[in-house]
């Protein structure tokens, strides 16, 4: 699923990036020297590590963000995560199974559940553009940052028929778990001279320093774990709106 997730964005930022670097025609450059305030969305895909690759495998992502870029590159950029994926290894209600591992509902009929993992990321970077050329803002990137990260299982019972996990009993089994992070990023920020393809590429690496937040897991009877190290790695693909503030214009001929 990770090869999947990373060949896909791969494919589609190639597409989006090669029209740019065939065109052969003058075109009127953007300012490049003032500071720029930009809007972001994204999509991504990240493999576990450490402890988290116990609990779920490869995830997507939808992000939200925010960037100022100065003068000299250097920038600052908030942003929220959302982590989703149908792969839980953990299984959390092994102690309701019958012998042959199926759920029993109220009514002793197979009871439909599904496992998902969901997760958030909060925080914000700070980073440094070093530009190919004086003559636009693109170049590759480095970032350090920090924030929250938190995880769960979800559980969907189609029949709202598995007792243990209605009516709000399921926190006994969802695992909720949260604490500090930290995130480096590396990748290359793409800023066209007509202003209409800006994106980024980037290497997303995040250390978890987590730990359960529910008193006792019901399924084992036993206190919840208070040090868990959740390593994430993934790539992704942001759309940037930017917004100049300032600088000067040129022509480039090619």
């Amino acid at each position: 699923m990770s090869e999947r997730i990373s060949n896909t964005l791969l494919i589609w930022a190639i597409i989006l990036i090669s029209p740019k670097l065939i065109n052969g025609q003058s075109e009127n450059l953007a300012p490049v020297d003032g500071q720029i305030i930009a809007g972001h969305i994204g999509l991504g895909g990240q493999i576990p590590g450490g402890d988290l690759k116990d609990r779920y495998g490869a995830n997507l992502n939808f992000l939200i963000a925010g960037s100022y870029i100065t003068k000299s590159d250097w920038y600052v950029m908030p942003e929220f995560q959302y982590m989703y994926g149908d792969v839980v290894k953990e299984d959390v209600v092994k102690s309701l199974r019958t012998k042959e591992g199926f759920l029993l509902g109220d009514d002793k009929q197979l009871a439909d559940v599904k496992f998902r993992q969901r997760g958030i990321y909060l925080g914000a970077s700070i980073g440094k553009i070093f530009r190919l050329s004086t003559m636009h803002r693109s170049g590759f990137c480095v970032a350090l940052g920090g924030g929250i990260m938190a995880h769960q299982i979800v559980f969907s019972d189609n029949g709202n028929a598995l007792a243990q996990i209605r009516a709000g009993r399921s926190i006994g089994y969802d695992r909720l778990t949260r604490g500090p992070a930290l995130k480096q990023s590396i990748g290359y920020k793409l800023f066209s001279a007509d202003r209409k393809l800006n994106l980024e590429i980037a290497l997303d690496f995040t250390q978890g320093f987590t730990k359960e937040v529910r008193a006792i897991n019901f399924d084992t009877g036993l206190p919840t774990l208070s040090k868990r190290l959740d390593l994430l790695h993934g790539i992704r693909v942001l759309w940037t709106f930017p917004y100049y503030t300032g600088g000067t214009e040129g022509t480039i001929f090619y």
